[in-house]
């Protein structure tokens, strides 16, 4: 029998924070929020993520859904006193997370250029197996050719995974 962790409905029926009364600003502005999830009852830190939103509570709400489904968890909350508008000092003296569309973009480009990177690797490795024609695979080399695609293949794996979590 499955047994689920119970949501007290106590935690539902009000608002959990008391975000300040604010206008909705015309431009994105930045934010840096502080989200803690079940890895703070192991002693871990909670992650400090750098929003764009129009509003404090759009920040945290980007920066609580990304949390939820990175980790999986619904047992997530803000820091309150840790999350402002604005970015983490230059000295802040931990690692922020920038989910800001930029960074999103550049890490984005990063992983395209790892996955040209990695085609023209195989490219190379497998041309040496290449019957005549250029084309086909030759049947002698079929051993030493699914070696070099399992090589390659872990590689790729994990760089469509990270394609798969940027859309």
């Amino acid at each position: 029998m499955t047994v689920f962790p119970t949501l007290t409905p106590e935690r539902f029926d009000a608002p959990l924070y008391d975000l300040p009364q604010e206008e909705r600003s015309e431009e994105p502005r930045d934010f840096t929020v502080t989200v803690a999830g079940p890895e703070r009852y192991d002693g871990e830190k909670p992650y400090t993520y750098v929003v764009r939103d129009h509003t404090t509570e759009g920040a945290w709400i980007q920066a609580l859904t990304w949390h939820m489904r990175e980790n999986e968890t619904l047992d997530v909350h803000v820091g309150a006193s840790e999350s402002h508008a604005g970015l983490p000092p230059a000295d802040a003296g931990y690692h922020w997370n920038d989910l800001r569309p930029e960074a999103q973009l550049a890490a984005l480009n990063k992983t395209i250029e790892q996955a040209r990177d990695l085609i023209t690797r195989y490219e190379a490795a497998v041309a040496r197996f290449r019957a005549e024609d250029g084309e086909d695979i030759a049947p002698e080399q079929y051993g030493s050719y699914d070696e070099t695609r399992a090589d390659h293949g872990e590689e790729a794996t994990g760089l469509v995974s990270s394609l798969a979590k940027a859309a």
